[in-house]
């Protein structure tokens, strides 16, 4: 079992995305970062699942316009915990629950983005 299945990041929190592999990500708009919420866990390129996020606003990379992005984590061997380094997948549709070479696959915008667990959306009833 993940360490994502066992309550390191689970849907509903909320997550800052920043950084890049350049000075200035493009796919940041001229942000420092983008914030959003862990919808869903689906089923990943290794191991470990993706992270389906809903952005709090549309980002436009390249011509794309999406809300939704998917995460990858970048090291082999990572986990889903509080932080890490990840690949970003911008999304203007909403991703299946598949791996990503048996779905629609969005625009790969960034390979070495940090993401952060800001804490949870709402708590459960």
């Amino acid at each position: 079992m993940s360490e994502a299945a066992n309550g390191a990041l689970v849907p509903g929190d909320r997550i800052r995305l920043s950084g890049g592999y350049d000075m200035e990500p493009e796919w940041l708009g001229g942000h420092d970062a983008v914030m959003g919420s862990l919808a869903a866990f689906i089923p990943g390129q290794n191991r470990e699942p993706a992270a389906l996020v809903q952005l709090d606003h549309p980002l436009e990379v390249q011509g794309i316009t999406g809300e939704r992005i998917v995460l990858e984590l970048r090291y082999v061997g990572a986990t889903w915990t509080d932080e890490g380094v990840v690949h970003v997948e911008l999304c203007d549709f909403e991703p299946e629950a598949k791996t990503w070479s048996a779905r629609r696959q969005g625009k790969w915008v960034e390979s070495h983005a940090t993401y952060t667990k800001l804490g949870r959306e709402h708590a459960n009833p």
